[in-house]
Parts: C-alpha cells; sequence; structure tokens
C-alpha cells in the first residue's frame, strides 16, 4: 500500500467533499424519516427468502447508536457498526482537511493488496451473514 499526502490537482473531483455531503444528507434525510413518524422499510431479502440479508438489523443499528447505545448497536449488526464507526473516522478527516485545507490523502494499492482485500471483504460480509443468520430465530 502506498499512502501519499497531497494538494487537490486543479479541476480535481473532491472525495473528501463528497463523502461528507453525502454521509450528511443520508443522516438528515434518515433523522426526517424517523421524526416524520414514517415506517421503517422492511427487508425486502428477508420478505420473500425468510433468510436475514448481510445487512439486516442496519436500521436498528443506526438507531441504536444514534440513541447511544453502542452495545445494543453492536448486536445488531457488527458489520454495519463497523462500517459507521469507520465512516465517522473518514467525516472527522474530510471536515478536517476542508476546513483547514491541508493536503489530501491518498491510498494505492498493488494488484495482490487489492486481491487480499477483495477476499477479505468478502469473508467479512460471509461472517456477519453468518452471524445474522444465527441471531435471528
Amino acid at each position: 500500500m502506498n499512502a501519499v499526502f497531497r494538494p487537490l490537482h486543479p479541476g480535481e473531483n473532491d472525495p473528501e467533499l463528497l463523502a461528507l455531503g453525502g454521509s450528511a444528507g443520508a443522516l438528515a434525510s434518515g433523522c426526517a424519516w424517523v421524526a416524520s413518524g414514517l415506517p421503517l422499510p422492511p427487508c425486502v431479502f428477508y420478505m420473500v427468502t425468510g433468510c436475514p440479508c448481510p445487512t439486516c438489523g442496519a436500521t436498528r443499528c443506526v438507531l441504536a447508536l444514534l440513541h447511544g447505545r453502542v452495545g445494543e448497536a453492536l448486536g445488531w449488526n457488527p458489520m454495519v457498526f463497523a462500517g459507521l464507526v469507520a465512516l465517522a473516522l473518514v467525516n472527522l478527516y474530510a471536515a478536517t482537511a476542508l476546513v483547514a485545507r491541508l493536503p489530501r490523502l491518498r491510498l494505492s494499492f498493488s494488484r495482490s493488496e487489492g486481491r487480499v482485500l477483495r477476499v477479505a471483504f468478502v469473508i467479512m460480509v460471509t461472517a456477519n451473514w453468518a452471524y445474522e443468520i444465527h441471531r435471528l430465530p
């Protein structure tokens, strides 16, 4: 893996701004949905197959986390919980980089490192899915 801090080039997309804006938009939309009293969307995969999907419990995980119930959030879906923690760290980095106009972190991976990351991701999703299947009756 190669990590480099460098300034944005003129005309280059700003992934940090996109990540932060997307996260803020998703959070605002989700909060507005819940505050308006609309029903939470059901899991279509579960309705069709009777088997939980790898992200089942994600909505309850987010709601528990927003209410400060960290242990409960982790129990609903460990993969989603880890993703939300990672997203919070990325947002913190993005906000800092944007406000302070810092050079941006850019990562690059070799082919073999990319393969290892893809395999690790598949293993993580599979393990989380097994957890979800075991957790639900």
